[in-house]
């Protein structure tokens, strides 16, 4: 038996996301962590291209490979009891969006208003295993 190669095709999704400020409230000390500035972490996060591994820990949380080495974080020793949905953080080597509000231990560097994730829709979550993001600044707020 002969197996052939197949190409799935490539799904782009853009994020539209707002660094720093109110909805990034560890994007500096990621920053300091890293001695660089918070416009340094903005740039070097969104200049990077990710790809979705898996879903996991809550419907539509995508874990993302392709993080700037420079920006490996490690998780919170004690997580936060809230998570507000939309947040973009790093957990260790990896980055990622919270679907929904929940409790969560990653350094929250930023926001995005995409919905990543819709019990009623026909495809219920926005993104797959196999697809390619992009952040996009926004705005850096500091």
């Amino acid at each position: 038996m002969r197996l052939k190669a197949m190409i799935l095709p490539l799904h782009i999704i853009s994020f539209a996301t707002v660094y720093g400020g109110d909805y990034g409230p560890d994007i500096s000390a990621v920053a300091k962590y890293h001695n660089l500035t918070v416009d340094d972490v903005a740039q070097m996060h969104s200049s990077a291209t990710y790809h979705v591994l898996f879903l996991g820990f809550q419907p539509g949380f995508a874990y993302l490979a392709g993080l700037n080495p420079q920006l490996y974080t490690p998780r919170h020793e004690k997580p936060r009891i809230h998570v507000p949905k939309g947040a973009v953080a790093i957990g260790g080597e990896q980055t990622g969006v919270y679907p929904e509000d929940s409790p969560g231990g990653w350094q929250i560097i930023g926001h995005t208003d995409f919905k990543l994730f819709d019990i009623n829709a026909q495809t219920p979550c926005a993104i797959a295993p196999g697809d390619t993001l992009e952040f996009v600044i926004q705005e850096v707020l500091k």
